[in-house]
């Protein structure tokens, strides 16, 4: 008998130098198989518990990958600039 563990493909998001990256997969890759993130970068596939994530470091997100996500979605793309401009005068402030 297997017990089977279901993953949720939508949902994986490899984690490449600290930064969290999404990838389009039709399955789960082979581990060392080479997958390409949205962006464009590259990486061979490795597995991990969940609990060695925060033991590594917290990952940010990939900046080119969010944008390329959010145009295959049909979703408007964040004003960046509008984000950094509201916090500087929020600093100001204080």
């Amino acid at each position: 008998m297997a017990a089977l563990i279901f993953i949720y493909l939508e949902h994986v998001h490899p984690v490449i130098d600290g930064v969290w990256h999404r990838v389009r997969l039709t399955r789960v890759p082979a581990p060392g198989e080479h997958i390409t993130m949205l962006c464009g970068q590259e990486a061979a596939a490795a597995f991990a518990p969940h609990e060695q994530r925060r033991a590594r470091c917290i990952p940010t997100q990939c900046l080119p990958c969010d944008a390329a996500y959010r145009e295959q979605q049909g979703w408007s793309l964040p004003n960046r600039s509008a984000d950094r401009s509201v916090k500087s005068k929020r600093r100001r402030r204080r």
